[in-house]
């Protein structure tokens, strides 16, 4: 089963595209570390206030997509210098 997970964010904290890498840079490379997922930044490269991501995981069933899924969703919620303002699964 491979899941996949498109989030958009606000990015409160950026003041500059260059701010926002490293926001980005810090977020991708912290997901990939922890959980075993695959994850990059795929729109809004030139706003520096937003960005999407997607994220995809393989797993047996689905069951476990979706919860290591929900579980970098929730990682990325709880950050405080963004806000997640689109979450959309797909399963294939």
């Amino acid at each position: 089963m491979i899941g996949y997970v498109y989030v958009e964010c606000m990015l409160y904290d950026a003041h500059s595209l260059k701010g926002k890498r490293s926001i980005i840079k810090q977020i991708i490379h912290q997901t990939q570390n922890k959980y075993n997922v695959s994850i990059t930044e795929l729109d809004f490269h030139d706003l520096w206030q937003r960005t999407a991501f997607g994220i995809a995981v393989v797993a047996k069933e689905k069951v476990m997509a979706e919860k290591s899924l929900q579980e970098v969703i929730r990682s990325i919620e709880r950050r405080t210098d963004l806000e997640v303002t689109i979450v959309e699964y797909e399963w294939l």
